[in-house]
């Protein structure tokens, strides 16, 4: 891995888990001395960055983006286009190995985990999903959805659990060779996360603010 990649990934990191929050401006010469790199490879990774929606360029400044709720609603309307999208493809014919795989994931969850740990299994059960299509298109678009919906991860979601029993049917309906109630399943799973959090984002802007954190 070059010194680019090290500093994109180490980037990545620290705007996915708010070490640079929404709204705030970086500059590369601060980022050099943060990373102890050159700017070179800062510049680099910060245009890698920016193809993922995760910065913004404006001149010279750069700045991580406000969390947009329309594109989080737009995010998870497309999510729902290709995860259906992949059902349809690939659900008839799911293996007992795929599925068995849907299922380990599921069960790595018990109400000890942290929010981390859940948010890291319900994208591992959606790109699973989306891996059914054997389309690298598909689930690529699936993972890039997922990987722009990390920054809201961390967002206490009343009924949070609402959303596990959802997956466990989606899984339920697929092993039972029912592709189209695992369709209906999907369309509404990702309807109803959609609403819980929006809801979640819109019902505490001063505590999101008091935490640094801007919602446009």
């Amino acid at each position: 891995m070059t010194q680019s990649q090290l500093v994109e990934d180490r980037l990545r990191r620290m705007i996915l888990d708010m070490d640079l929050g929404p709204g705030e401006r970086l500059t590369e010469r601060s980022l050099e001395e943060l990373l102890q790199t050159s700017r070179t490879s800062v510049r680099t990774a910060l245009f890698r960055l920016e193809a993922e929606g995760l910065v913004s360029h404006n001149g010279r400044a750069w700045l991580v983006p406000p969390i947009d709720l329309e594109e989080v609603r737009q995010l998870f309307d497309y999510r729902e286009i290709l995860e259906v999208a992949a059902i349809q493809l690939g659900g008839p014919a799911a293996t007992p190995s795929e599925l068995a795989e849907m299922h380990t994931i599921l069960n790595s969850i018990d109400m000890n985990s942290t929010p981390e740990q859940r948010a890291e299994a319900s994208r591992q059960f959606h790109l699973k999903i989306g891996g059914l299509a054997k389309n690298e298109f598909v689930t690529r678009s699936i993972a890039d959805c997922m990987n722009r919906l990390l920054r809201v991860r961390w967002i206490e979601i009343d009924n949070a659990d609402a959303g596990w029993t959802e997956h466990r049917a989606v899984l339920q309906a697929l092993q039972d060779g029912n592709v189209g109630h695992a369709i209906a399943l999907t369309k509404n799973h990702i309807g109803a996360a959609r609403e819980r959090l929006t809801s979640a984002l819109t019902a505490r802007p001063r505590t999101l603010r008091a935490r640094g954190i801007v919602v446009s």
